[in-house]
């Protein structure tokens, strides 16, 4: 499991997030997407429109490093506001039937390496980090303030 349970419970009621991308150029891109986690592979996978002809699409090709940030602000102040980053490695993948029909068959799949959080967990209110396991290695890192 790449996301603790309270991560993929804050991402089920979310709708839109943000990738960033870099351009072959070295230019960051930063474009609204839609997504869904994808527990059986511990993955995000993001879905849109003619998704191949895009430029988010072209520059994971070229440089897999990509960040992903959901966010929203549930009252007043910083105490309020909640986000989830997820910094990883992207790929360009095929799927044969997208969750919508108007949607691209072609999707981006983040595979996470480091979660970032902020007032996600009720329970831990704060700033939260940690290393994804990757490849059967444990995971390092931990709590930031």
């Amino acid at each position: 499991m790449t996301l603790t349970s309270t991560e993929q419970n804050y991402l089920a009621v979310q709708r839109h997030g943000r990738l960033a991308t870099v351009a072959p150029d070295g230019t960051p891109q930063n474009k609204p997407v839609g997504f869904r986690y994808n527990a059986g592979l511990g993955t995000i996978d993001i879905y849109g429109f003619e998704m191949a002809a895009s430029a988010k699409f072209r520059n994971i090709q070229v440089n897999p490093d990509v960040a992903f940030v959901v966010d929203d602000v549930v009252s007043e102040g910083a105490s309020g506001v909640r986000f989830l980053e997820i910094r990883g490695s992207a790929e360009a993948v095929s799927e044969p039937a997208p969750p919508e029909a108007h949607l691209s068959t072609r999707i981006i799949r983040i595979h996470p390496r480091r979660v970032i959080g902020w007032n996600v967990d009720p329970d831990r209110p704060g700033l939260h980090t940690r290393d994804v396991a990757v490849s059967g290695r444990n995971a390092t890192g931990g709590d930031q303030r």
